[in-house]
Parts: structure tokens; sequence; C-alpha cells
């Protein structure tokens, strides 16, 4: 994947006094935006239901991702991650009278391997389950409180910016990061965060009407906290933060109707960064020797949208088309131009109506400028392939074996592996399992 270092398969310039970029293992919800099975038509009261009756709901799920290198890439192999959840959701009307509350605590496990890492060298992971520190820590602690009969709600905790921001429904069905759930570039080009790496932060949302609403948030931006080891350091940062705003229109949502979604939005990040070419002077740090120059802040942008075009029942069956665009700072950004699209279709028939199955595609851009200091560090001697584009596809059928447990395999293609053409295309063969009690 590209992360604020260059990939495996660019060498680092060596210059004088070089801003070492702090890494980002960011990670893709996994575990409690998926919502537990519905229980049991004649289910027993147990101390969960006298549990949930008083305002706690609580989830536990494990989830694993399986995936094995077929061909192509550096190497052929196969790798295994898992993640461990246990999650509650209290009520704040039933359990303390506070009508209109929601507070959420969720804990994590994460052990495994990276087969984008160790096998492959591809931009965005195989396997999205994986990063976000392999160990245990709290993933959220957050309290949510709605006002004006629901119409404004407001957040406050440690909990994660792609919660509420840059996000379609249909993401996370696939097993590639690229998709899941929301585009990986803004990990990658900004302090912007997913599960299960919390940050501290605040968010207003307001519906304005007729489907629109607008959110706006505040968030710390700290790297150490995704670091393995370091989950359980909640002490805040605020020396940098993102700043992000969404406008989001809902359609189709009568009887009867289509469902569509849309989400148009951007973020300021006040980090001081370097930048991927110039030095201080504008030449270029490759061929100067000096330290890149510092950037002050970082801007990335998206528009995504996903509309149901066809109705196969009653609910979420239906044949449903996305795309997502995502445009960010090119001083800064490793993939300034991101592209993605496809279906996801849910319920085909009626004797599987919560199977469903999909495909996708995405395009991923390299900042021209890295290439620009790729090539001068070619022509230093270095060992370096300019990068310029990588295009990759899933297609995956999730099969609903009983109420809790869903069994997905999948299969990937990458073309231009790494973004370059030193690496012959890969085609990794993938397994998700979801038990969620």
């Amino acid at each position: 994947m590209i992360a604020d270092s260059p990939p495996a398969i660019v060498l680092p310039v060596q210059v004088a006094e070089a801003v070492k970029p702090a890494p980002q293992l960011q990670g893709p919800p996994a575990g409690p935006q998926t919502p537990p099975p519905p229980p049991p038509a004649a289910s027993q009261p147990g101390w969960r239901t006298r549990l949930k009756d008083s305002g706690v709901n609580l989830t536990f799920s494990y989830v694993s991702e399986s995936a094995a290198s077929i061909s192509g890439g550096r190497d052929q192999g196969a790798a295994y991650t898992q993640q461990l959840l246990a999650s509650a959701v209290v009520d704040t009307g039933k359990a303390f009278g506070l009508s209109g509350g929601k507070i959420i605590a969720t804990i994590i496990h994460r052990k495994g391997q990276d087969l984008t890492a160790t096998r492959i060298g591809n931009l965005f992971e195989v396997q999205e389950l994986f990063g976000g520190g392999q160990d245990l820590r709290p993933a959220e602690l957050s309290y949510e409180q709605q006002l004006n009969g629901g119409r404004t709600a407001l957040k406050i905790g440690l909990y994660h910016t792609g919660d509420d921001f840059a996000t379609l429904p249909s993401g996370c069905q696939f097993q590639n990061f690229a998709f899941c759930p929301r585009p990986t570039t803004l990990f990658y080009n900004s302090g912007f965060s997913g599960f299960p790496i919390p940050r501290w932060g605040v968010r207003a949302r307001q519906d304005i009407g007729h489907g629109l609403s607008i959110s706006v948030a505040a968030f710390e931006v700290n790297s150490i906290r995704a670091q393995t080891g370091n989950g359980w350091q909640l002490a805040p940062r605020f020396d940098s933060v993102v700043l992000p705003v969404e406008l989001g229109w809902k359609s189709g949502q009568g009887a009867g109707q289509l469902p569509g979604l849309v989400r148009v939005g951007g973020l300021i990040d006040t980090t001081d960064k370097p930048d991927v070419y110039a030095d201080a002077n504008g030449d270029s740090y490759a061929l100067s020797g000096l330290a890149p120059a510092t950037r002050r802040e970082r801007w990335s942008a998206w528009a995504m949208a996903e509309k149901m075009i066809v109705r196969f029942g009653p609910g979420e069956r239906g044949l449903s088309l996305f795309g997502t665009m995502t445009l960010s700072d090119r001083a800064t950004a490793r993939v300034p131009l991101f592209l993605s699209g496809g279906f996801v279709a849910r319920g085909l028939w009626d004797n599987r109506p919560r199977d469903n199955f999909g495909l996708g595609l995405v395009y991923a851009r390299v900042n021209p400028r890295i290439a620009d200091r790729q090539r001068d560090q070619q022509s230093l001697g270095q060992d370096v392939d300019p990068q310029r584009w990588e295009a990759s596809g899933e297609i995956f059928y999730g099969w609903q074996a009983t109420r809790a447990l869903l069994l997905r395999p999948n299969l990937q293609y990458i073309h231009r592996v790494g973004a370059t053409s030193r690496y012959p295309d890969a085609v990794v063969a993938g397994m998700t399992i979801k038990l969620i009690l």
C-alpha cells in the first residue's frame, strides 16, 4: 500500500535532516458497523434480552480474512488475519431516562499477516481487516445525543472520522481495502481515521429537510495510537486537527421507492507534512540533498453515490450501483486521484434473501510529482521504478449460511502491481468469515 513512507519497491532518498513521516496503520470497519443478526422468531428471554430491554445491546463477533496469491506480484503465498470484538450500545433513554442519547463502547483484538506487504506489493491491502495495531485495544468510547426531534445530532468522544464521513453502505462487502467502506486514499493522504483507530473528536449533524443533511466535525491527528502496543494511549493530542464537512442527500425513502444516497465533502488537515518532491527552494530534494519543504496543511475532497436501480423484494433486496471519486493536495498526497465503482446485488433469490454478490473496480493515480522524484533517483543510479497508476477489481459472493454466520469467497485481480510494471499482474483468492452473536 502507499503509506506516509514509500512502498517496498521504492528506495527512500537519503537527505540531510529529512523529515521522517509517522506511519499510518489504519484499518477499516469490520465490527460494530456490521449490525448483529436479528433474533430468532421464537427466542426465549435470557440475560441478553433482559439487558436489551433495559437499554444495553451487546454484540460479539469473530471476523477472519484469508487470502492467497495465486499468480503475479512479488511472490506467491497465503496469509490469514482475524479480529475478535465486543461492543455495547447503551440507549440512555431506557437506561437512564435521557431520551435521544446513545453510548458506544467497543474493544477489539486483531492479529495476523498482511499478504500485500509480504507477497504482492500492491497499493491497497487485499485483506481490509489487517491494520490498526495487531493487539488488544479500545476501538470506541463515544456519546451521541439527538435533539430537535432527531433533526440535530451531536457526538463526542473517542471514535472515527470515517463513521460519519465519506462512507457508502456497500463498501464493506468487499475484502480489498480500497472499498471498505470509504476511499482508502483519505487515510493515506490525511489524518482521516477509521475503525479501529479512534481519535478524540466532536461532530454535529443537522437535517436540512427534503433528504438533505450537513455534518461538520473536528478530530485530533494522532498516528501514535495506530501503532501496535499504543492502543491504550488515550490522552488527546490536539497539536493538529482534521476538519471535515459533508453534505448528504437521501432519496427514494418512501414506500415502494428505490433508495439512493449522495455524499459530497472535503477536509482540511492542519498537520505539517513534507512535500513529496520539492525542497525549500522548489527544487528536487532528491538531487539537491536538502530536506523536503514543509507544507503547513493539506486537503482532500470526495464525491460518492449509491443508488438501487432494481428491487428484488422487500427491505434491502435489490441491485445497487455505487461510485466514488477523491481528490487530494498534490504537494503532499500519495494518491491525488482515486476512482472506484461497481454494483452489489442483495437477495436475488427468494430462498436466499440475505445472500449478496458484487463486483468492484478501482483506479488509483500516484502523484506525478512522486514519479518525477523517482526519475531523479534513477538518474542517481538508484533501483527505483517511477510509479504511475494501479487498477484492481474484485468479485465476491456472500453466503448467509445461518442467522449468525456469513461466508464470503472473493477473487481479486491487480493490474500494474505497485503502480509500476516491475511485477506481473496478480490474482488473489480470498475468503471472509463473519460470526456475529
